[in-house]
């Protein structure tokens, strides 16, 4: 935490480390205004919870140098459920993608910077929400300072297969009936079938999505992109400001949006789609639509500056617990691969990714870890003090003592 705060007096970590703050705090405060049915700005200024700020001072030093020997230590962040956790890993995501703006103006910075995974699809679905309001504020706050954040947008992306979220866009013609081409026309004709993304209603105003707010671009019949507006005239992502939001496979591809959340048996299409190489920077052409690889077409774009993108350079695992048995074998299998593709080497020496897990309830975190990151170096936060019932930033109380919250499952 000392040296999180020691990481502060360099001007660029400060800025990206400010920024960051804001933009949790605007999509905080738009995240809660709307559950409550208020004016966001009207709001109290919303604070971290001790161990959330602890939590992402303590992993500064890691993400702003690559070559730190906090790379390869796993943190834990072990908090019971509804404390808190996902707010702590948004904050150091947030902090992340501001840095590697900062630091690689231009086409240079762009490619998937934070990948998060899931072991459950509703478990994704719940959490792209709030990440998404926080990509809205990340995008907002670089249409106010290009200069500084660069011209390509902040977007988030959902990989999570067919069920869920389209693989292709389709065209007129065909005869898949899980295109998001089907599933849009299906929705403009019904609006009360399902939705073609996963989401109900605009992660930024909370008005619920009708059927202009998908549209097919450039043409209904053979789209390429499926672009979603919210319907509410008054929100800040409406008419030409389409929200920042990819959730079909074959645009994902193509705009390597900088946040990525996934499921963690989506990674088996890794062998079979070539283009899923892109999410860890091998492209090596863009245009205004993306960026191309080996994959696509030979003539299609230009060459990038520095002849490809970045790999990710932090990667959160949520409900670390539930990947263990069978299933924890399969995705070790796959974490191999990931791990070697996320890598690269800076002066002799390999820089690998950043790992953050999150669970509540944990059990030989460090054997899970070793087995399945190959890490040997694990830090459980909180850690775990004198009193089980007193860590210092959080405190057990007795349902006598005050309102304990009742979970039905």
């Amino acid at each position: 935490i000392d040296a999180g705060i020691d990481l502060l007096s360099d001007p660029e970590a400060l800025d990206a480390f400010r920024i960051a703050n804001r933009v949790m705090a605007i999509s905080s405060r738009q995240r809660f205004g709307v559950l409550a049915g208020k004016d966001p700005a009207s709001l109290d200024p919303p604070r971290w919870r001790p161990f959330q700020l602890a939590f992402i001072l303590m992993n500064l030093p890691g993400i702003a140098d690559p070559t730190h020997g906090d790379r390869e230590t796993v943190d834990l962040l072990f908090f019971p459920t509804g404390g808190g956790k996902t707010e702590a890993y948004l904050g150091l995501s947030a902090f992340t993608l501001v840095l590697r703006r900062l630091r690689n103006p231009g086409l240079a910075s762009a490619g998937v910077t934070v990948l998060m995974r899931y072991t459950l699809r509703l478990l994704t679905l719940d959490q792209l929400g709030r990440a998404a309001t926080l990509i809205c504020a990340l995008e907002l706050e670089r249409q106010e300072n290009v200069e500084k954040l660069g011209d390509w947008p902040f977007e988030i992306g959902l990989w999570v297969g067919r069920a869920a979220t389209p693989n292709r866009m389709g065209a007129k013609g065909d005869t898949d009936p899980y295109s998001a081409r089907r599933k849009t026309i299906a929705f403009l004709n019904d609006d009360g079938k399902p939705s073609p993304i996963p989401l109900e209603e605009c992660p930024w105003c909370g008005t619920k999505f009708r059927q202009s707010s998908f549209l097919l671009q450039p043409n209904p019949d053979f789209p390429t992109d499926l672009r979603v507006i919210c319907s509410n005239r008054q929100c800040r992502f409406t008419r030409d400001q389409a929200l920042p939001i990819v959730a079909v496979d074959e645009p994902l591809y193509r705009r390597v949006p900088c946040f990525l959340i996934a499921t963690v048996d989506k990674f088996a299409a890794m062998p079979w789609t070539g283009q899923v190489g892109g999410f860890f920077g091998h492209l090596d052409r863009s245009d205004s639509n993306g960026f191309y690889g080996s994959c696509d077409d030979a003539g299609t774009g230009r060459p990038l500056d520095g002849g490809s993108l970045l790999p990710p350079e932090l990667i959160i695992q949520d409900e670390l617990h539930l990947i263990s048995g069978p299933m924890g074998t399969m995705v070790g299998l796959y974490e191999t691969a990931i791990d070697e593709l996320s890598s690269r080497e800076i002066e002799g020496q390999v820089i690998r990714p950043k790992i953050i897990a999150s669970t509540a309830t944990v059990r030989r975190a460090e054997n899970q870890i070793l087995a399945l990151f190959n890490r040997r170096q694990v830090e459980v936060f909180p850690p775990p003090g004198p009193n089980r019932r007193d860590s210092f930033f959080a405190e057990t109380r007795t349902s006598e003592e005050s309102n304990a919250r009742l979970y039905l499952g």
